[in-house]
């Protein structure tokens, strides 16, 4: 008899490299030792009191189906929101998603095709790359170093890349995983090009306000690309709720709109709690906003600090969200990661980053780099230092 077998699509899809370690981490963990996480996006701030008030209101009777297209609250609530930055949507704007994951498969699956392409800034959101192998998507790489700052290359470099296959380009703004926040003539180039070759820009702006100088860009500000943008945003990273999967996609074109509600019919409802539990939190960002970014800022001086006394490091400096790409003085990173939660001890405790090699599809690249999520307290993020730079030299030595 013929043995069973998974797909082949499955078979190539990466497993994340956020999370592939943490079946090592609480075996340690187990056996009493304390393991720093810097390697995943889930902020240890609390989220704003008014959502924990909304939350413990909730009612017995409010676990119905929700819409596809969304409950009215949680859609008044991103109108709302959005017209803080002078901007106008409607509800027929919006499609509520489980968070950013859900709206990226579901935009994929709806401007793409089997086989198609979509332009990506590597190194990138690796999720990106398990969900676009999902979706039967191929993503085309274009090099953003980090010698030069992330820059955006040449505009010729990046139409190179374009194909008769190429359906659209994403953008993460603020970047995740560099920390990078894209320059007005950046955005201009992506505009440029999204017009002149009739692509969609899949604008990913999650960390959308977490910025340390300067006003975010939000693509939504661009009458002359309406048709050919969609937004992808979460409240996950902005409001320190992660587990509550709460996500939408945005567009002024509204054959995308359309085509996405067909998906979401298709899973049936996002979370009518979690709708209801975010409403509110949503339309009264700005005051929560200003004291995680004050807070996020405090930790990037705290780490490029305890970098730059470590001998090899090669880093540059994250303009917003809460990421920074580090590249170590070793060869392979996940080897180095492997040996700190295995091996390295110091007063009991060690350290887990985020190996950068998945987070790009030039084959080579990011080997020997991390990154690391600015996620833990102070004190915490000091000693994560302190033990980075211990378990570099016996690494080494």
């Amino acid at each position: 008899m013929q043995k069973l077998k998974t797909s082949r699509r499955i078979k190539e899809v990466i497993a994340s490299p956020i999370r592939k370690f943490l079946p090592l981490v609480k075996k340690v963990e187990q056996q009493g030792v304390k393991v720093i996480k810097l390697n995943i996006g889930d902020p240890d701030i609390l989220p704003p009191k008014d959502f924990i008030q909304v939350l413990q209101q909730i009612k017995l009777t409010d676990f119905y189906y929700a819409p596809s297209s969304g409950v009215n609250k949680y859609l008044l609530a991103w109108i709302k929101y959005f017209d803080n930055f002078k901007i106008k949507i409607t509800a027929e704007n919006i499609v509520p998603t489980m968070g950013a994951s859900e709206a990226i498969i579901f935009v994929l699956q709806a401007v793409c095709d089997i086989d198609d392409e979509v332009l990506v800034f590597e190194p990138f959101y690796t999720n990106y790359k398990a969900l676009s192998q999902t979706c039967g998507v191929k993503l085309a790489p274009i090099t953003l170093k980090m010698e030069d700052g992330y820059k955006l290359p040449n505009i010729k470099k990046i139409e190179q890349k374009i194909s008769k296959k190429t359906k659209a380009i994403i953008i993460i703004n603020p970047d995740n995983p560099t920390g990078k926040v894209w320059r007005k003539d950046e955005v201009a180039t992506i505009i440029k090009i999204a017009l002149k070759y009739n692509l969609f820009i899949i604008a990913d702006e999650t960390y959308r306000e977490i910025i340390f100088q300067g006003k975010p860009i939000c693509f939504l500000r661009n009458q002359r690309i309406k048709n050919n943008l969609i937004v992808i945003d979460s409240v996950s990273k902005r409001f320190s709720v992660p587990g509550i999967r709460m996500g939408v996609v945005i567009s002024y074109n509204k054959e995308i709109i359309k085509a996405i509600l067909k998906l979401a019919m298709a899973r049936l409802a996002v979370s009518t709690v979690g709708q209801l539990a975010t409403a509110k939190i949503i339309t009264q960002s700005k005051k929560y906003i200003k004291i995680i970014i004050q807070e996020y800022k405090v930790r990037v001086e705290v780490l490029n600090k305890g970098l730059n006394k470590i001998d090899g490091i090669e880093t540059c400096r994250a303009q917003g969200a809460f990421y920074q790409v580090v590249k170590l003085p070793v060869e392979n990173s996940e080897d180095f990661i492997k040996f700190l939660i295995t091996k390295f001890r110091y007063k009991n405790k060690t350290l887990l980053l985020a190996p950068m090699s998945d987070f790009y599809i030039t084959p080579g690249l990011g080997k020997n780099e991390v990154r690391v999520a600015l996620v833990t307290n102070i004190k915490e993020l000091k000693e994560g230092m302190e033990i980075l730079k211990r378990a570099l030299a016996e690494f080494k030595g």
